[in-house]
C-alpha cells in the first residue's frame, strides 16, 4: 500500500548526500532503522497509524531493493481475465531492473497467472514482458502506480521524471501554512482534490498503457478519506479543511481518477485498486486487492468481514471482475507456514480471485511457490456452501466448501478442529512441502484444523487421448518423475481386460469415440457404445495382437489410427483413417524378418506442428526407438533407449510433459527389464528418468502420455503388465 516500495536505488554516480543518508540508516541485514523514519503523530488513531505503518513499510521495500533497472519493449495485451481455470495465482513483485533479468526469476514468475510490477519496469526491463509471455501467453501483468505519493529519493527514471515535470505547484497536498505534506518518508503527497487526479489519469493512458506492455493498472494507496493525515488544505485557501469536507472532496478526486482512466483506456484493459471497497468506485474498476488477508484495516479485520466484502464486491464491479487476495507471513519470513497459505488460498477459492503469498507489508519481492499452486481444479460448479449448516446462506464462521469440475475446496473458518463427511471419495494432493496434509490419500471424510483450508481432487477413473491396456493399474507422474496423482485401475468394464483402448475424439465433433484393439481386429465405437466400424489391420487370419496409436498426421483436424503388430508379427506399421479405411500401405520399422512386433506412438517431437510416428522394437528386439514421417520416411537412424544388449524391446509414447509446446519421447523397458521410464528429446538425449514401480521387478513397464487433469501439460502414465481381466461379456463386446 505504499509507493516507497516502488522506488529505485540510484546508480552510484547519481547518489547524493541525502541519498546516502537514507541508505546509511539501513541495518546490515537490509532492514530499515525505524527510528530514522518512524514518527507517530499523536493525532493518529491506532487503526490509521497501523495502516500507515504497513503502507510505509511497503514503500521501503522497493526503494532499497530495486537495484539497477533496464528498458522494455511493447507487446500485445491479451484477453483479460477470461477462461482461466482454477487455481489462480498472483505475485505482487515490487522489484525491477536486474531482478527481472535473472533467468530463474523470469521462469518462476511465468508460472503465476497475474503479476503486479513497478511501472518503471517498462523503462528498465525491455525483454521481460516478451520473455515471460512466451512462457505463459495467458499471464496478466499490471503496472503498479501510487496515487498519492511521489518518491523524491528514488524515482530517477525517465518515466517518473516526466510525471513530475507536469505536476503543478498547486497540486501538492499542503497544510494551512502551505507546507507540502509527507505521508511516507522521502515522498511528497499529491492532492486528489486537485487537477492531479485528471493529470494522473491522462499520464497513465498516454505513457503507460499506450506501450501495450501492460494488461492494466494497479492503483495503490486508494482510500476514501484524507483527514486521517491531520491538518490539510485541499482547496488551497490557506485554511485547515473541515475533516468531513476534505474527505468528501478526496473521494470525488478518486472518482475522477478512476472514471477518467476507465473512459480513455481500451475496453478490455483492467483497473485494480488497493486500499478501498468504497461503493462509488466500483463502476469504474475490475476489482481490488485485499492485502495481508484477512485485511486488518477492512472493517473489523475479521475473516468473516473481509471475505464477505471480497465475495460481495465481485458482484458489484464492472464486467470481468478481478480480485486479488494477498496473504503473507506477517513480516516474519516463515514461508513454511503452509496452514496460512492453505487458509488464504481456500478462502480465495470461495470466489473467483487470484491468490499470492509473500513476506508481508515490509517486502513484496518473493518467488515462493506452493504445492497447491499446481492443483488444477478446473471450472467452478457452483457457489460456496456451508457444510456444518447446509441451510445457511450467509457467510459466517463455519466450514465452507465449493465444488469444481475437477475437485473441491474446503475452508474451516472456525476456531476449533472440525471433521466433516464428504459427498463422495476425493483425492488429496501429492505434496512435497506438507506431506502430512497433502499425502495423496483417497478420503471420504476429513479433519481440518482451525483456520485451515484444503484442496481436494476428484479421483482419476480413466485414461483419455492415449492408448492403454484395459485393466492395468496406472500410476501418474509429472515430467520429472514425481508422483502427480494417486494410482488407479484404468479399466473400462464395457470391454475385455487386456485389450488396447483409446478414448478420443476422432472426428472433432466434440464427442469421444472408443477404439478397441484385440488379437485380430480394431473396432470403433460411438460415445454411447454403438459400433461404428470394425476392420482387420493385417488379415483376418492374423491373431498375434495389435498395438494402436491415434493422432492427426496430416493436419486436417481429424485423427488417423496407426497400428503395429504384437509379438509374433513383423514390425509392420499401417495407417488408417477415422473410419478404418487404409490410407497408407504401411512400412516396416525394423527388419522385415523380425517377429517381435512393433510398438507405436504419435507426437510432434520437433515442434514443426506436424505429428511424427514413433516406433519401438517389440519383444526380442533391442530397445531401438525410431521416428518416421506420416509417409514412413525415417527421420533419423533412431537411438537405443536402454542398453543395446537388452532384448526385451521398448514401449514408446509421446507427449509434452514440460509445457514447452514440443512433445518428448517417453519410453518404458520391455519384458525382462525393470519398470524404467525415460524421457528423451527428438535427438535421443535423456531429459529425465525414473522407475514407475519397484525397481527390482523385471516385467518392464507399459507407458502412455495424457493430460489427465486438463492443465495443458501431459502426465506420464506407468502401467503394470499384470491385467485386471474382468469383462462385461454380457454387453456383447468382443
Amino acid at each position: 500500500m505504499n509507493p516507497y516500495l516502488s522506488g529505485l536505488k540510484p546508480r552510484p554516480e547519481c547518489e547524493t548526500n541525502e541519498t546516502k543518508k537514507g541508505l546509511d540508516n539501513m541495518l546490515p541485514n537490509g532492514k530499515l532503522k525505524t527510528n530514522y523514519f518512524l514518527r507517530i503523530p499523536n493525532s493518529f488513531s491506532k487503526k490509521m497509524w497501523k495502516r500507515k505503518q504497513i503502507l510505509m513499510n511497503k514503500i521501503l521495500l522497493s526503494c532499497f531493493l530495486f537495484g539497477q533497472i533496464f528498458f522494455f519493449i511493447p507487446g500485445n495485451a491479451l484477453a483479460k481475465n477470461e477462461h482461466k481455470s482454477f487455481v489462480r495465482t498472483s505475485n505482487y513483485f515490487l522489484l525491477s531492473g536486474t531482478a527481472l533479468e535473472n533467468p530463474e526469476t523470469i521462469e518462476t514468475l511465468s508460472h503465476f497467472d497475474l503479476l503486479i510490477l513497478p511501472a518503471e519496469a517498462q523503462i528498465f526491463n525491455q525483454d521481460f514482458f516478451e520473455d515471460v509471455r512466451k512462457r505463459n501467453p495467458d499471464v496478466l501483468i499490471l503496472a503498479y502506480v501510487p496515487t498519492v505519493s511521489y518518491n523524491n529519493l528514488y524515482w530517477s527514471d525517465t518515466l517518473h521524471i516526466q510525471l513530475k515535470h507536469g505536476i503543478k505547484n498547486t497540486w501538492w497536498l499542503k497544510d494551512q501554512n502551505g507546507t507540502i505534506q509527507t505521508i511516507w518518508p522521502d515522498t511528497s503527497a499529491l492532492n486528489l482534490s486537485s487537477d492531479w487526479a485528471t493529470y494522473l489519469a491522462n499520464f497513465v493512458i498516454d505513457n503507460i498503457l499506450s506501450t501495450d506492455l501492460w494488461d492494466g493498472i494497479f492503483y495503490d494507496e486508494v482510500g476514501d478519506t484524507i483527514s486521517w493525515v491531520g491538518s490539510v488544505d485541499t482547496d488551497n485557501n490557506h485554511r485547515s479543511d473541515n475533516p468531513a469536507s476534505a474527505d468528501d472532496s478526496w473521494k470525488k478526486g478518486y472518482i475522477q481518477l478512476l472514471s477518467q482512466t476507465r473512459a480513455n483506456m481500451k475496453p478490455d484493459d483492467l483497473i485494480v485498486i488497493n486500499g478501498s471497497s468504497t461503493k462509488e468506485y466500483q463502476p469504474f474498476i475490475n476489482g481490488r486487492m485485499f492485502e495481508s488477508f484477512p485485511t486488518p484495516w477492512e472493517g473489523d479485520g475479521t475473516w468473516t468481514t473481509v471475505t464477505n466484502q471480497y465475495l460481495d464486491l465481485e458482484t458489484r464491479v464492472r464486467k470481468s471482475p478481478l480480485f486479488i487476495v494477498n496473504g503473507n507471513t506477517n513480516n516474519t519470513g516463515d514461508q513454511t507456514n503452509y496452514r496460512a497459505v492453505r487458509f488464504g488460498l481456500a478462502s480465495t477459492l470461495l470466489g473467483n480471485g487470484y491468490f499470492g503469498f509473500d513476506f508481508g507489508t515490509k517486502s513484496h519481492a518473493q518467488l515462493w511457490q506452493y504445492d497447491e499452486y499446481g492443483a488444477f481444479l478446473g471450472d467452478p460448479k457452483g457457489t460456496r456452501e456451508d457444510v456444518l449448516f447446509p441451510e445457511n446462506k450467509y457467510l459466517k464462521k463455519s466450514v465452507w466448501e465449493r465444488d469444481f469440475s475437477n475437485g473441491k475446496v474446503l475452508v474451516n473458518a472456525t476456531d476449533t478442529i472440525q471433521t466433516v463427511r464428504l459427498d463422495g471419495e476425493y483425492e488429496k494432493l501429492h505434496g512435497t512441502q506438507d506431506p502430512i496434509v497433502n499425502n495423496g490419500a483417497i478420503i471420504s471424510r476429513v479433519t481440518l484444523n482451525a483456520k485451515d483450508g484444503l484442496l481436494l481432487l476428484r479421483p482419476l477413473e480413466n485414461v483419455s487421448n492415449a492408448s492403454f491396456v484395459n485393466g492395468t493399474f496406472t500410476r501418474v507422474f509429472n515430467g520429472t518423475g514425481q508422483t502427480k496423482r494417486t494410482g488407479f485401475f484404468a479399466y473400462d468394464a464395457r470391454y475385455r481386460g487386456g485389450q488396447q483402448i483409446v478414448h478420443t475424439d476422432l472426428d472433432a465433433n466434440g464427442s469421444k469415440e472408443t477404439i478397441v484393439a484385440d488379437q485380430t481386429h480394431v473396432t470403433i465405437y460411438e460415445e454411447d457404445g454403438t459400433q461404428m466400424t470394425s476392420f482387420y489391420p493385417y488379415s483376418n487370419t492374423y491373431k498375434n495382437g495389435i498395438n494402436i496409436a491415434v493422432g492427426d498426421l496430416n493436419g486436417d483436424g481429424r485423427a488417423e489410427i496407426v497400428t503395429g503388430t504384437e509379438n509374433g508379427g513383423g514390425p509392420h506399421v499401417r495407417i488408417f483413417n477415422k473410419d478404418g479405411f487404409l490410407i497408407h500401405p504401411g512400412f516396416f520399422a525394423y527388419d522385415e524378418q523380425f517377429r517381435g512386433g512393433v510398438h507405436v506412438a504419435i507426437g510432434d517431437i520437433n515442434g514443426d506442428h506436424i505429428n511424427e510416428i514413433i516406433t519401438g522394437a517389440g519383444k526380442g528386439g533391442g530397445p531401438h526407438v525410431r521416428v518416421f514421417t506420416k509417409d514412413g520416411t525415417a527421420i533419423s537412424p533412431g537411438f537405443f533407449a536402454y542398453d543395446e544388449e537388452f532384448h526385451g524391446g521398448v514401449h514408446v509414447s509421446a507427449g509434452d510433459v514440460n509445457g514447452d509446446g514440443i512433445d518428448e519421447i517417453i519410453t518404458g523397458a520391455g519384458k525382462g527389464g525393470g519398470p524404467h521410464v525415460r524421457v528423451f528429446d527428438e535427438r535421443g538425449n535423456i531429459k529425465n528418468q525414473f522407475f514407475a514401480f519397484d525397481p527390482t521387478e523385471t516385467q518392464g513397464v507399459e507407458i502412455a502420455c495424457s493430460d489427465v487433469d486438463g492443465d495443458g501439460i501431459d502426465e506420464i502414465l506407468g502401467l503394470t503388465s499384470n491385467v485386471f481381466t474382468l469383462s462385461s461379456e454380457s454387453l456383447g463386446n468382443p
